[in-house]
């Protein structure tokens, strides 16, 4: 099945990325940081950001990634995607790692959801070849406070991935099938002054190897700057017990950014 998957479209570098920094570890994508509430009607939100150096070495990297979706009385698909641009030089540009993400929930009601998606990811960086990511799951939003809300969410997916045999340790195994639990929770909480705190927590566990998880906290500050834009000012750790031998457990990055919201 891996085999038969391409690499996504070069069209990602064009559409909606705020991916963390290069990392170590194998990452879980935070995907739950484009959906933090689901309001009636189209909504569409980007992140941009990018960084630059001139001099001895002459470095482009931009990168963006967003959301495109609909919310009904009942039903809420979204597409959630990403990509990165890298440029060294004068040399040919290099995209290091792509994802496309097609998610849909049904709404019991404004708190209680279910969530369903398909997930194909490359990455060069962490040496990850393709990866399919199939999973279902319920969420659950609570208010303990007016200026405070916490989402909870549990599921089961199927994860199929593999890794550039020349780019991993000999002993590294390089395809793998894995049935993981993914728990998801997310606490906001608005500052009187207006911006918002928000924690996103992810956690993986192999269901038959306990062993095997990957971790994975985000704690952002979102400071409005208008009715459309926001600016983000955030932290990402992420632990995977089992990274290839050529990679770090543990990953610690940061970003700031804006996002574009248009609903």
């Amino acid at each position: 099945m891996l085999r038969s998957l391409r690499p996504l479209p070069t069209l990602l570098l064009l559409l909606p990325l705020l991916l963390p920094a290069p990392g170590e570890a194998q990452t879980i994508l935070n995907v739950e940081r484009f959906q933090l509430s689901a309001r009636e009607g189209v909504h569409v939100e980007l992140d941009l950001s990018g960084s630059g150096q001139a001099g001895n070495r002459r470095i482009l990297d931009a990168r963006i990634q967003g959301i495109v979706g609909v919310v009904t009385e009942h039903h809420w698909p979204r597409l959630i995607l990403g990509g990165r641009y890298l440029r060294e030089g004068g040399e040919e540009p290099v995209l290091d790692n792509q994802f496309v993400q097609l998610r849909y929930s049904y709404l019991f009601s404004p708190k209680t959801r279910t969530f369903h998606f398909v997930q194909i990811q490359r990455n060069e960086t962490l040496r990850l070849r393709e990866r399919l990511l199939v999973g279902s799951g319920l969420q659950r939003d609570f208010q303990p406070t007016e200026a405070t809300s916490l989402s909870l969410g549990g599921g089961v997916m199927g994860e199929w991935e593999a890794l550039d045999p020349d780019a991993v340790g000999p002993g590294d195994e390089v395809n793998a099938r894995v049935v993981r639990m993914t728990v998801v929770g997310v606490l906001r909480h608005t500052l009187e002054a207006g911006p918002e705190l928000v924690n996103i927590a992810y956690l993986q566990p192999d269901i038959t190897e306990p062993g095997d998880i990957r971790i994975l906290n985000d704690v952002a500050l979102r400071v409005p700057l208008g009715s459309a834009v926001t600016m983000v000012l955030a932290s990402e750790w992420r632990y995977d017990s089992r990274p290839p031998s050529v990679l770090g457990a543990h990953d610690l990055s940061y970003r700031m950014g804006v996002t574009i919201a248009v609903r």
